[in-house]
């Protein structure tokens, strides 16, 4: 057995041998072909003519997988079709000859992408163009970067197709445009791979797929109001082939409704089922039996007209007049304005006092007279011209303006069970006084009625506290606006002593005065002009503060000032008043310098005289001092020098002074002091950031020179180091090198020739940590530096939330804050406007730029705080402000502004301050060479605007 074994194995290593060497000895096809056959085959053509090859074999690759026989033929075929492929697949081909057991080697064909549509979708958009979608199979696992679209047209009744787009494979729609109006056209697709030109079209017909056109959609379509139950719709028409008109219209946010139609060529429809209070939208459908149409762009018009109207407010020259719509908030009378007429009582004359804006449902008449009667009546006036009859008649609604009541009220105890109230006298005139108490109900009740008087006694109970208020009658029983209400206890405060008035510089009058026991918690000042004859309330100061500075006088006026102390705002001492004084800042012939050099006072002044005999140098060191000679100095001569006292207050100056003629003039009056200033008093911040804390403090001294600032870090620091100083008469610091999140003391002195004054109070100062908003996206990359540098200096704020919103509008309130926190403005909370009061959030950084002459109100005494601002009013707010700090931009010629398209719309007090801002680099545009003047800016526009101009200022 092992012996037929030895002999079997070599005779099957040489049979096999043999075979390997057969099938070399066959060829292979000189050439394989595949190509796309129909929409389910591909056919495989090869050169048969392989010697000595009985059958050929093929084979076929899927994609990327294996090659696979999928037939034999006989050696006379040179060709096979493949009916067993699927749409979306790449194949290749292998063809081999074959003799009984031996093979002869392969040849490969091309690879075919066998790709066609599956489906497409026409649909017509309107008159000129027509929508195509298509798809291709889903299991498709050819590249879409293989493979093209071509999309084919032609008209109807033409058999001619056109190419009119070729697209990539990754797009599966397109836009045929220019189309000729209600016509029909035939479309159909087909694709062209890398390696395969395919005539496979979707659909498979010559027809194609049909879609037609729609007819012209009118064009300039309007919607006007004609009455008060009718709009007229009007339009173009500029279809040809249109047999009438459909108009739709729909309620609000409601759906369209068929409410009419026209015939041909017709181009206006009245809709008579019109109603107030609502908002309608209309379009327009041309019609046609054969072809549908194109519908109009849509037009809306708010239909309203006031259902009431009132006076809804009375003031002494003003009456508030107000009216309303019927309908929802959202819809706003912006089509129509309103006329305003009025009329006097005992007048039969009617006159048109105002014109409103769009959309406004209130008006102010101001500069009225008091205690009159007034009538009033409103039309509105459409965009169309049409005018309704006059509401709610054309009698008109009657109102009275109050009287006028400006006097002071106030009131202290004179004993245990007595309370003296006082007002002016003048002020009351005629009518009737009615003094009303505040009772053990919570509400106030007459106490009594007076005439002809200005006080008052009230009995009470001992250790009650009583309120009071007061308003006057007519005989008619018109009335005037209540007094402030006044709280006032039984007990009584000793009189201040020594109240005086201690100088007067430019824009200042300085006062003193004593107190011996410290019983009271502040002290209120009170100042009469004569040309108003009334007390007013102008300051309070805090409890041990004995001296007080009144910055708001006036060149020329007469004031007289009186004092009391107060206690917890309802106990009060009898008033102390000083001597009327007449300010006066008179301009003089001569300037007179001042300087101390080694203990020396040198005087030098100009030869300002022609006709002096000798010079007169004089002083005096208070305010109600006589003018003492201290030298005479012969003509010509223009210094003097002198040994000051020590701890004296100097006003100095050099009289000309010539006997014949009778001749006398001065230079200016020159303060010099050796003594150590006041102490000023620190005020708590009211700016506070990561970066940034600005001070604020009562000047108390006027003899300061300049005051030091000093601060100590209470983490780090013992002793205070000195950090900055600010000039005389300035009272804020911004002090710009703080860290975030953390602790630091502050004090303040003033400081002049003599000295520095005592440290003021300490104030302590937490900065915050640093503030990362969660809402600044990519989007806002051109601002994010602006808002985060503002938040470091307590400029800006977000909603603590981490959110800015930077695309959120910016009020003028907001704004104006803005302003008055980036130039460390001091805060001065006195006054107000219509729509501006001291309960509001706002009032004292509007009163701020007030008083710095940033803003103004409008003829109205309105300046709209909740109302977004615009950019040009950004802009000429911040070119104030910057004019108010002392500071100044170039100012380039407004034509540098003609470059945007825009540049009309700049109101003309805005355009210079828009030219030097733009000039500067502080405002750009907003894109498509427009700056956007009448756009409401963003908080981010706002930021960025601040930002920028703090840093030009800089430089």
């Amino acid at each position: 057995m092992r012996k037929v074994l030895y002999v079997i194995i070599p005779m099957l290593v040489i049979i096999l041998f043999a075979g390997v060497s057969n099938a070399d000895t066959l060829g292979s096809p000189s050439y394989v072909n595949a190509f796309v056959y129909n929409s389910s085959s591909i056919r495989v053509t090869w050169d048969n003519n392989v010697s000595g090859a009985t059958r050929y074999t093929i084979q076929r690759q899927t994609d990327s997988g294996s090659f696979v026989t999928i037939a034999n033929v006989p050696s006379n075929v040179s060709s096979y079709t493949d009916n067993g492929i699927s749409n979306g697949h790449s194949y290749v081909y292998r063809v081999f000859a074959t003799k009984g057991g031996e093979a002869g080697r392969p040849r490969d064909s091309f690879p075919v992408e066998f790709l066609y549509p599956t489906g497409l979708s026409v649909k017509s958009l309107s008159d000129s163009e027509v929508e195509l979608t298509w798809m291709y199979p889903y299991l498709n696992k050819i590249p879409d970067t293989n493979y093209q679209t071509v999309i084919e047209r032609r008209s109807e009744g033409s058999n001619t197709w056109q190419t009119i787009a070729t697209v990539p494979g990754s797009q599966n729609s397109y836009t045929d445009t220019g189309l000729i109006e209600a016509s029909r056209y035939y479309y159909r697709i087909r694709a062209v791979t890398s390696v395969s030109a395919i005539y496979l079209y979707y659909p498979s017909g010559s027809s194609g797929q049909y879609v037609s056109t729609q007819l012209k959609a009118p064009q300039n379509v309007k919607a006007e109001i004609l009455s008060t139950s009718s709009i007229r719709i009007s339009w173009d028409d500029v279809s040809t082939k249109e047999t009438g008109y459909r108009i739709e219209r729909k309620k609000g946010n409601g759906n369209f409704v068929r409410i009419g139609s026209t015939l041909a060529n017709e181009t206006s429809f009245i809709d008579k089922s019109a109603e107030n209070g609502q908002q309608y939208t209309y379009r327009v459908t041309p019609l046609s039996t054969s072809y549908r149409g194109t519908h109009s762009e849509e037009v809306t018009v708010p239909f309203l007209f006031p259902v009431s109207f009132k006076i809804a407010e009375a003031y002494s020259t003003q009456l508030i007049l107000s009216w309303e719509y019927p309908g929802e908030s959202y819809i706003s009378p912006d089509n129509s304005v309103v006329l305003i007429e009025r009329r006097e009582a005992g007048s039969n004359q009617w006159e048109e006092i105002h014109t409103t804006r769009p959309g406004e449902t209130e008006y102010t008449d101001n500069d009225l007279t008091p205690g009159t009667k007034y009538y009033y009546r409103i039309r509105s006036r459409y965009d169309s011209g049409f005018i309704t009859e006059y509401f709610p008649s054309a009698t008109g609604v009657p109102g009275y303006t109050k009287l006028t009541l400006e006097t002071h009220f106030y009131g202290r105890a004179i004993s245990d069970t007595e309370i003296l109230l006082e007002w002016s006298r003048e002020a009351v005139g005629n009518y009737t006084i009615v003094l009303e108490k505040y009772d053990s109900s919570g509400v106030f009740e007459p106490l009594t009625t007076l005439s002809k008087t200005g006080s008052y006694i009230d009995t009470v109970s001992p250790g009650s506290i009583n309120g009071y208020r007061l308003k006057l009658r007519s005989s008619t029983n018109v009335e005037s606006n209540y007094t402030p209400e006044v709280y006032i206890s039984t007990e009584q405060l000793p009189r201040v002593q020594n109240f005086e008035i201690k100088s007067i510089v430019p824009n200042r009058v300085f006062l003193t005065w004593e107190y011996d026991k410290a019983v009271e918690t502040g002290f209120e000042i009170w100042r009469m002009a004569e040309s108003e004859g009334i007390w007013k309330h102008i300051g309070t100061t805090r409890s041990g503060q004995f001296m007080y500075s009144d910055e708001n006088i006036v060149d020329g006026e007469t004031y007289t000032y009186q004092i009391r102390a107060i206690k917890s705002n309802t106990i009060f001492s009898p008033f102390t008043a000083t001597d009327s004084i007449n300010v006066s800042f008179d301009k003089h012939e001569g300037k007179l310098t001042v300087s101390l050099i080694d203990g020396l006072l040198y005087l030098a002044w100009n030869d300002f005289s022609d006709m002096e005999e000798y010079y007169v140098i004089e002083y005096k060191t208070s305010l109600n001092d006589i003018w003492h000679t201290l030298e005479k100095i012969p003509k010509d001569i223009t210094m003097f020098r002198f040994v000051p006292s020590e701890n004296v207050d100097y006003t100095i100056r050099i009289r000309a002074h010539c006997e014949y003629p009778i001749f006398e003039t001065y230079t200016d009056e020159v303060f010099y002091t050796t003594k150590i200033p006041a102490t000023p008093s620190l005020s708590i911040p009211s700016v506070v950031g990561a970066g940034r804390v600005v001070l604020t403090w009562i000047d108390l001294s006027d003899n300061e020179d300049e005051f030091t600032v000093y601060r100590k870090s209470n983490i780090f620091d013992i002793d205070f180091k000195l950090i900055g100083v600010a000039g005389r008469n300035v009272t804020t610091f911004s002090d710009n090198n703080v860290e975030p999140d953390h602790s630091y003391t502050y004090i303040v002195k003033a400081k002049n020739a003599a000295g520095e004054s005592f440290p003021s109070n300490e104030v302590v100062v937490q900065t915050p940590s640093v503030t990362s908003y969660s809402d600044i996206s990519s989007n806002y990359a051109w601002a994010k530096d602006a808002i985060n540098t503002l938040t470091s200096m307590g400029i800006i704020n977000g909603d603590g939330k981490g959110s800015f919103n930077p695309s959120g509008n910016i009020t003028r309130a907001e704004f104006v804050k803005l302003l008055i926190t980036a130039f460390g403005l001091p805060e001065t909370p006195i006054g107000s406007f219509k729509d501006v009061t001291p309960d509001d959030w706002y009032h004292r950084y509007i009163m701020t730029a007030y008083r710095y002459k940033i803003i103004e109100p409008d003829r109205d005494g309105m300046f709209y705080p909740d109302k977004p601002i615009t950019r040009q009013d950004i802009v000429y707010y911040s070119s104030r402000a910057i004019k108010s700090a002392g500071l100044t931009l170039d100012q380039p010629p407004l034509y540098i502004l003609h470059e945007f398209t825009d540049y009309a719309e700049i109101d003309p007090y805005a355009q210079s301050a828009f030219a030097a801002m733009y000039y500067s680099g502080v405002i750009n545009g907003i894109g498509n060479n427009k700056l956007g003047p009448k756009n409401p800016a963003t908080r981010a526009e706002a930021a960025t605007i601040i930002y920028r101009m703090i840093n030009v200022l800089e430089k």
